[in-house]
């Protein structure tokens, strides 16, 4: 059913499939390979945190290493890599570096991973970064820490962007546009499409962990459930992250298959809102005739 909300838009080979069988049996999840606990090393183990680091990836074996070297350096409790469809060392490299390994022979799709990762977390916070480009340490520090006290959603500051890209691409346009959706326009374009990002629990029990693989959706249900969000902190994430043809080139004056991927994101997060102010106004007409 999702497929019509997203208006034909591609869904970057999401196995909602497997989402939805985990929803219902969680014994359905990959076994857990258990890494190291590194919270009394790095450059961190006197933050008051229990912090998972989410790492989705696939055929990584470039990069993986130095991203977990840099994510240890946080003290955290648990660093997750969800590797999927690879045939690399991927998985080798991270599990000898101590990371605790969820693994899927086939590909998962845009996303899924990060969801899968928050499922198993075990943190009081959970910060999100992905397996292919590196992000240092000290630049993680900001949306690691402002979950424990300031708010329980930090994402990536990026609203530079709104003045440097004019006129505003399509994805930037359907950012600003959820934020006005939702009521909370001094957000900018602020979201959960770019890592890194990061969240306290509080999120996973206010919005179903399964959301995730749909980030702009998710966005959509923390704010709508009165979370606090925050942009915390600048990460050119644009300037780090791999080029991909296929995912990236766009095809004659078309939209890229990326591009198309999270503009139907924004459709399912705008459908997600009015599904749910819908609901809340059924509920107060009831609640109205039964006075």
């Amino acid at each position: 059913m999702f497929e019509y909300f997203r208006q034909g838009c591609t869904d970057g080979g999401r196995r909602r499939d497997l989402v939805k069988r985990l929803i219902e049996d969680k014994q359905a999840m990959p076994v857990l390979r258990q890494g190291t606990d590194f919270s009394q090393a790095g450059k961190r183990s006197t933050a008051k945190q229990r912090l998972s680091v989410i790492i989705p990836a696939q055929n990584e074996e470039a990069a993986i290493g130095r991203v977990i070297q840099e994510v240890k350096q946080l003290s955290p409790a648990e660093i997750i890599v969800v590797v999927n469809g690879s045939f690399d060392r991927t998985e080798k490299i991270a599990h000898g570096l101590g990371a605790s390994i969820i693994g899927f022979q086939e590909p998962l799709g845009t996303d899924v991973g990060r969801a899968i990762g928050a499922l198993a977390s075990s943190g009081e916070q959970l910060l999100f970064v992905d397996g292919d480009f590196v992000i240092p340490w000290k630049e993680l520090v900001p949306f690691a820490d402002v979950v424990l006290h300031e708010c329980d959603l930090a994402v990536n500051k990026l609203d530079h962007h709104l003045r440097m890209r004019i006129p505003w691409s399509a994805v930037t346009t359907l950012k600003i546009a959820l934020n006005m959706a939702l009521g909370r326009e001094e957000l900018a374009n602020a979201s959960l499409v770019p890592v890194p990002f990061a969240m306290n629990r509080r999120v996973l029990e206010a919005i179903p962990w399964s959301s995730l693989l749909c980030p702009p959706k998710a966005y959509a249900l923390a704010v709508l459930s009165g979370l606090s969000i925050k942009a915390v902190h600048k990460v050119e994430v644009d300037r780090l992250n791999r080029y991909r043809p296929h995912k990236h080139n766009k095809q004659g004056d078309d939209h890229s298959p990326a591009a198309m991927q999270i503009i139907g994101d924004h459709f399912e997060a705008l459908h997600a809102i009015h599904s749910r102010k819908g609901n809340e106004g059924d509920k107060w007409c009831r609640e109205s005739l039964e006075k």
